[in-house]
């Protein structure tokens, strides 16, 4: 998939890179050239970002215990905390 995605956003951004340029199909010169490539590295780039992003959305959490087991006196009263730990 991440050949697929590589390819696909590349050629895309290409051609936007090249139409924004405004020069048309049959004048091609070193702006639409530029342009086409620049649009290409930027595909590039935002294939790799979305395929990292898709495999970090793949791996497991990185926090593996819950917030009450990290803070168990979270929801206590200062009062209620003393008491507790001279007992």
């Amino acid at each position: 998939m991440f050949s697929v995605r590589v390819i696909l956003w590349t050629l895309a951004m290409a051609y936007t890179g090249f139409i924004l340029t405004n020069q048309g199909l049959r004048t091609f010169n070193s702006l639409s050239i530029t342009e086409a490539f620049l649009g290409a590295l930027t595909g590039f780039f935002l294939a790799i970002m979305f395929s990292l992003r898709e495999r970090r959305r793949q791996r497991p959490a990185f926090v593996a215990h819950s917030i009450a087991q990290i803070f168990p006196d979270w929801g206590t009263s200062h009062e209620n905390r003393d008491s507790r730990r001279k007992l």
